[in-house]
């Protein structure tokens, strides 16, 4: 006798479409991992967004004769894109893909930030 073909979907394994979800996540987490590019300017906007909100304006208000250097240099970030900053995390930046991740690891003057690209975004890990 032969088994109709509906029967024979109906007989798979439980597990057969979990499985097919679970290789759907990992095949699109490989393909949206953020790119080193992403990761350079990302870097970038939030160290000049930093520098702009944060240590400009401390360094602006003091008396002192670094404050007019200070002034000029905060000018040319605002102005500017962040085009030096970006190159200089790319210069100091080793990407490790790990298939459906990818982390990044910048070694910085004051310390080493490791980032996780996964699935399109930027995750900072704190170690």
């Amino acid at each position: 006798m032969k088994v109709p073909l509906l029967s024979q979907v109906m007989a798979r394994p439980l597990w057969w479409g979990g499985g097919a979800f679970l290789l759907l996540g990992i095949i699109t987490a490989c393909l949206t991992n953020p790119t080193p590019a992403d990761y350079q300017h990302r870097a970038a906007a939030e160290i000049n967004t930093f520098l702009l909100t944060q240590v400009c304006p401390e360094i602006i208000n003091r008396d002192s004769a670094i404050a007019m250097v200070a002034l000029e240099v905060c000018d040319q970030l605002e102005s500017r894109p962040a085009e030096a900053i970006e190159r200089y995390i790319a210069y100091n930046t080793q990407a490790y893909n790990l298939g459906v991740a990818t982390l990044f690891v910048t070694e910085l003057p004051i310390q080493t930030v490791w980032s996780l690209g996964l699935f399109g975004q930027i995750i900072p890990l704190t170690l």
